[in-house]
């Protein structure tokens, strides 16, 4: 089989993009699951200050100051 320049570059060109594409779209797909691990915390984070608050606000409703 024999393959001529034109073709060889098509191919080349081909070949290139893809690796591109999918290495492109494997490292935004690592940034965003980092991203969400950190946001996945924080959120955790704020739920467990709410509670706090939460229970502090209950407590100075009942006219308890005590924790």
């Amino acid at each position: 089989m024999k393959l001529d320049i034109k073709t060889a570059i098509v191919i080349g060109t081909l070949l290139f993009t893809g690796a591109g594409f999918y290495y492109t779209t494997e490292s935004r797909l690592k940034d965003a699951e980092n991203e969400i691990s950190f946001l996945h915390g924080q959120v955790r984070s704020l739920k467990a200050e709410t509670k706090r608050l939460n229970k502090l606000v209950r407590n100075i409703r009942k006219g308890n100051t005590n924790k």
